[in-house]
């Protein structure tokens, strides 16, 4: 019987991971004050940052199908943006370029901002001097400093390296009953990301939209520590999920289950790099802008891989 009861507790699990979590951040600029907002429910008031979970059908959709859509999206921030690649395509709107030019002047030189620092003596600096945009600065800077500290051992999860836990399975009822437990828990904390995002918490650190010197420095510092414990338990599963020892036609199973605990990781990193553009862009774009200007959302999302859910799920119930 306690086969049976594992095995049902696992296809809901997968069910939910099958959707993944998005989370988008809505950049806009006025003047050189950076500006994160969200819409809440329909028509609903602005917030700070826009959190989407994908419906459950989203993973039914084929892989040309999700490029097409996220072609139109980005061809209709262009368009909302006056940005030509929205009416004429990148390449169109090149050769527009070329044919009339109209090059836009900044009103001045290039503004003094806050820009993304890699030690924990820059971050104090960072904080101290409050430059324009330093909260959102000071925010994804965290979150590059606690990344390069165990970046070795997220190379080792890219390349799916097993470092021996200790931990040994004997029997294939031992196997069952772990990985779908190491699922139980990448469910848990794939959802920890979703409620500490929509927390009022979370959303409070950064102050007012326009007022800077409402923003909370040491808030802010600990928030974007608080998602970097998350992201760091995400690595410490994957290890665990690699580094147990199981018999020797269970590997395929700890094998995937390695690179599915591995997902989340990918999507932090992902919102990391994108976060840095963003922050990196902002001077210029606040030389520019006549009034807010939006740029492309920064996902946070756990990517959807049904064929490696598939293969999980068909094991764990060959297993059991």
């Amino acid at each position: 019987m306690r086969h049976s009861t594992r095995q049902r507790a696992v296809l809901p699990i997968l069910a939910g991971l099958a959707g993944g979590l998005a989370l988008y951040v809505a950049v806009r600029y006025g003047g050189p004050v950076l500006v994160v907002m969200m819409a809440v429910g329909a028509g609903g008031a602005l917030a700070y940052f826009h959190t989407r979970v994908h419906a459950p059908g989203a993973g039914d959709l084929s892989q040309r199908h999700r490029e097409l859509l996220a072609r139109a999206e980005q061809q209709n921030d262009w368009a909302a943006r006056g940005d030509n690649r929205g009416v004429y395509g990148t390449e169109g709107a090149a050769l527009m370029n070329a044919v009339a030019p109209d090059p836009v002047r900044p009103p001045g030189d290039r503004l003094d901002v806050a820009e993304v620092v890699h030690t924990a003596a820059e971050l104090d600096d960072l904080l101290t001097a409050r430059k324009p945009c330093w909260r959102y600065a000071a925010f994804v800077s965290v979150l590059v400093i606690r990344r390069a500290g165990v970046r070795s051992r997220l190379r080792d999860a890219r390349i799916g390296f097993i470092r021996p836990s200790g931990e040994s399975l004997s029997n294939h009822f031992e196997v069952s009953g772990f990985f779908t437990d190491r699922l139980a828990d990448l469910s848990a904390l794939v959802e920890q990301v979703n409620d500490v995002m929509l927390s009022r918490g979370f959303q409070e650190v950064f102050g007012a939209p326009h007022g800077e010197r409402t923003a909370d420095p040491e808030a802010i510092a600990q928030t974007a520590n608080r998602l970097m414990d998350i992201h760091d338990r995400f690595l410490d599963l994957s290890e665990r999920c690699r580094g147990v020892s199981v018999p020797a036609d269970c590997t395929d199973l700890r094998r995937d289950c390695g690179l599915l605990t591995g997902l989340p990781l990918e999507g932090f990193h992902t919102f990391i790099e994108d976060f840095v553009v963003r922050v990196d862009e902002m001077a210029d774009v606040a030389r520019y802008a006549t009034g807010d200007v939006e740029l492309d959302p920064v996902e946070l999302g756990v990517r959807d891989d049904e064929d490696l859910l598939t293969r999980v799920s068909q094991r764990l119930q060959e297993l059991g």
